[in-house]
Formats: C-alpha cells, structure tokens, sequence
C-alpha cells in the first residue's frame, strides 16, 4: 500500500467518524421538551370537587398521566417563595425569596410584590440558587428557555435571561390565556426560522388564586365556590387549547408537561372576626419594625433596645397565634432560618385568622375571603396539586405525596440534564417516570465516549496495518534489490576466481 493510499483511507475514516458524531448529535436537535405549568393558588382536592364533564382535559392528563395526592409545599405558603422553590429546588432559605414582602438589611430595601418593576431587578433572584430555565440553557448551545410570567422568572440570573414576553403585554385577565399559550406554542416551533425554538416552556396563570381571594374558595357547606368553578373551567378549556396548538404544530406526541401550583386556599374570617390586633395586646409598635402589613404570616424585627425575651413572652401571650423565635426548633424544621432577610420573630395566625397593627388594619377597607401563607402541615388547605403526562411519565399513576423541592432535579432527569445544587431529591419521584436510567445526557456522552475510543482504535490499527504493509513493501523491493544484482555479483565472483588461477 502507497503513503498516500493510506493516508485517503485515514482521510475516509476521519469523514465517517464524524457522520456518525453528527448523527448522533442530531439528538440535541430532538432534545426532550417540556412545558411546567403553575396555576396558581390550586389546591389539591379541586379537582376531586368537580364535575368530570367540565374538566375534560384535566382528566385526560390524569388518565394517561401522574397525579399527586398533594404536594408539600414550603412555608410561608405565599407565591413567590414557592414559586422559586419549585424553579430551583431550594428551600427559601437558600434562595433568599423569603416572602412575598420582604425586607433585606444588606441592600436595605424592601421586595414588594406590588411593585412590578421589582420582578426585572436581579437582586432579589439572584442569590446563589439556579432555576430550572438557567440549568436548562447552561447544558448545551441549542437548549433554549422560554418564560410566561413566571413570579421570580423575568429577571437575569447566573448572567442567563430566558425569553420572555415584553413588560407592556403584561395582563392578568383570562382573555390573555390564550395568547400566552400561542406565544409559549410559537417559541416551541421557531415558526420565524431565525432563532432555534425552546426545548423549555414556563407558564404560569394567576387563577383560581385572584378569584379564590376575592370570592373565597368554599361555601358554607364545604363545596367550591361557583367563581373559582368556572375559573377552573376556564383553565381546562385552555388546557384543551394548549393541546390542540401542539398537535397543530406536531409536538404533542413528544412533550412532557408538569401541572401544579404553588399553594392551595382557605376561607378567612371578616375583618372585624378574623384580625388579630398586636397593638390590643401591649405589643408596642417601637418594640419592632416590620414590612409585614396585615397578613396570615407576620415577620418583625426588635429594634435596638428592645428587650427580645420580654416581647417574646408578650406575643406568645397573644391568643390565636403562633410564635417562632428566627432559627428556633420549628422553624430550623421548615427551613426557614438560616438567610438575612428572615426577621427575628414570625408569627403565624390559626387558619382564618391575619395579623396587623392599628396603623395597618386601618388602610384595610375589605378583608379578602380567602387568603393562605400557613404551615400546610398545620393547614391542610395550603397544599397544591400536581399532574405529570407525557412520554417520560407513567400513565394512570396516582402518587404518595412529596415535597415541592423534589419537582427540580424531576424536571432535570426529563430534560436529561445535570441538576445544580438543590435541597430535593430525585429519589422521591423516581417512581414517576416510565424510565429509570441514566440520564439522555448521560447517555449522550457515553455515546461520544465510545466512538472516541473506536475511532482511536481504529486509527491505530490502520495505522499499524499501514506500517507493516510499508515495511513489507521495503523489505520485497529490498528483496527484489538483491535479486536484481544477483547476476552481477555472479560474474564479480568469477571473475575473482579467475584471476587466483592466473596467480
């Protein structure tokens, strides 16, 4: 064999390796899909409550699906910190979304979730922990996310910024459900062709939490409330919806979809029954600061002099309320002590009740009618619900409860790719999925691993088979060298002969 013979067959097999490589890279361009949508304030025994012919959708996904008995989700059971745990994994604690108000000493400013322009600021999010559409974007170049509206999901984290509908389309009626499913629908399909479609869609609707606060989840004999009914009819229409625009756009058959909430709903006592007064009880507003307002969950801070074991015999004296020294046994239990923006003292009302002061209550004209922020193990109520379907999940499922920081590193085992740092495990929702190996990434770079090493074997038995067809082929024109000569070396030698005879 010729050098450069070989060297076409080194080419040829340089070429065939990496149209082998390419196509099993073709797997990132059908990577796993998923779409995690919240509905907020959904409690978990809704659905249990209603009339199957109006949640058709609903049920459908549970049928072919994975259906929780509940989730447990973290206290304070209010939006934002548990809309960040289910992103992230983490407990409040360790994402540093304590509440949906609250103070922090350091940058000595207040997060307000009445404030809209504070959901674009950084600083509130970005505060070690790794939401699921970051994690998503760092595993790999074609991995993109997209975000609806998502509490805590609109600000730049990790120097990572998913794709996000601009401020001004912002609205929280249900007539806009339909153009952010479109949205989320277009995103999914890159149906401009210029930018690569999201493999990670994030949707969030505000009810039946707005309708539940306004008209109260349940009526006097235990059933749901007719608003908050047709709000979850509402939602399963646009359930039906979002089915219909992915099998419009052949992406039903391969997309997961995860379907939960952040909190469940109670009833409240009016304002007059149901609010607990600090100031009737000598609790002197001097003695603390807070940015609590009038809530079920009360933080506040003593300030300086204030003697913190005497207000903490005060306000355990209060009748109706439960109190929490920062760090103590409990509150070590629900992980909801070690970050600065928890205050010293948190107290927490009996289911109904809401905490203020005189200053507070008074800007109150109304009570809301249903309302939560609880320890859901002591409120039932405040528990969510979850629905998984899709090709990665079991069909006809119905699961043991588990924690909300569990739905993180679920979402990273779906979508085959490395979990950060989170609090949850993926042990306790394992027996969830149809699958239980490693993951597609995994497997993925197993893949590359392998054609690496069959590459280099086989470039080194080439060149091996090279180098000894190289040497046979000196050795037999050595060979044919002396064969050649023979004759000559012939007449030398009788020509040496001879010459000895003439001597």
């Amino acid at each position: 064999m010729q050098l450069r013979h070989f060297q076409d067959i080194v080419l040829l097999t340089l070429l065939l390796f990496f149209k082998m490589a390419s196509v099993c890279l073709t797997k990132e361009t059908h990577l796993p899909k998923l779409i995690l949508i919240s509905m907020d304030g959904f409690r978990y025994n809704y659905l249990d409550q209603l009339p199957l012919d109006k949640i058709t959708n609903f049920t459908y996904l549970i049928k072919n699906g994975v259906k929780a008995k509940f989730i447990k989700n973290v206290f304070p059971t209010v939006t934002y910190p548990n809309h960040m745990t289910i992103a992230t994994g983490l407990y409040p604690e360790s994402h540093g979304v304590v509440d949906n108000v609250f103070w922090d000493p350091y940058l000595e400013d207040k997060f307000d979730i009445a404030n809209f322009r504070q959901n674009f600021e950084s600083k509130w999010f970005d505060n070690g922990g790794e939401p699921i559409w970051v994690t998503n974007q760092k595993a790999g170049s074609r991995r993109d996310s997209g975000v609806i509206w998502w509490p805590t999901g609109v600000a730049e984290i990790k120097s990572y910024m998913p794709r996000v509908m601009p401020a001004d389309e912002f609205n929280e009626t249900d007539s806009d459900w339909t153009v952010r499913v479109d949205t989320l629908v277009k995103w999914l399909t890159n149906d401009k062709g210029n930018i690569r479609p999201i493999n990670l869609g994030i949707l969030h609707f505000s009810d039946p939490d707005l309708t539940a606060h306004k008209y109260g989840p349940d009526n006097a004999d235990g059933t749901i409330t007719d608003e908050v009914q047709q709000k979850i009819f509402k939602l399963d229409d646009t359930l039906g919806y979002l089915k219909q625009k992915l099998v419009e756009s052949h992406l039903w058959k391969d997309m997961n979809l995860i379907v939960t909430a952040d909190h469940g709903h109670t009833n409240l006592l009016s304002l007059k029954d149901g609010q607990i007064n600090l100031d009737h009880y000598n609790i002197d507003p001097k003695l603390y600061t807070t940015v609590s307002g009038v809530h079920n969950v009360f933080s506040l801070e003593p300030t300086e002099g204030t003697g913190i074991d005497k207000l903490y015999r005060d306000l355990s004296a209060i009748p109706k309320i439960y109190v929490y020294r920062k760090c103590d046994k409990y509150m070590s239990r629900l992980h909801y002590c070690n970050n600065r923006r928890i205050m010293e003292f948190v107290l927490e009302a009996e289911e109904g009740h809401f905490i203020g002061n005189t200053n507070s209550l008074s800007l109150i004209k109304n009570i809301s009618k249903g309302s939560h922020g609880y320890d859901q193990n002591k409120v039932p109520n405040m528990r969510p619900f979850f629905i998984g379907f899709g090709q990665a999940f079991k069909k006809g499922l119905v699961s043991e409860p588990f924690d909300s920081v569990d739905i993180y590193p679920l979402m990273c085992q779906i979508l085959g790719i490395q979990p950060a740092p989170n609090n949850g495990s993926l042990d306790n929702v394992r027996h969830l999925l149809v699958q239980r190996l490693s993951s597609q990434a995994d497997q993925f770079q197993l893949t590359i691993i392998i054609f690496v090493v069959v590459f280099a074997v086989l470039v080194c038995g080439l060149f091996f088979v090279g180098a000894l067809r190289q040497h046979k082929h000196r050795n037999r024109k050595t060979t044919d060298l002396i064969v050649g000569l023979s004759p000559l070396l012939a007449d030398d030698k009788e020509g040496e002969e001879s010459n000895e005879e003439l001597l």
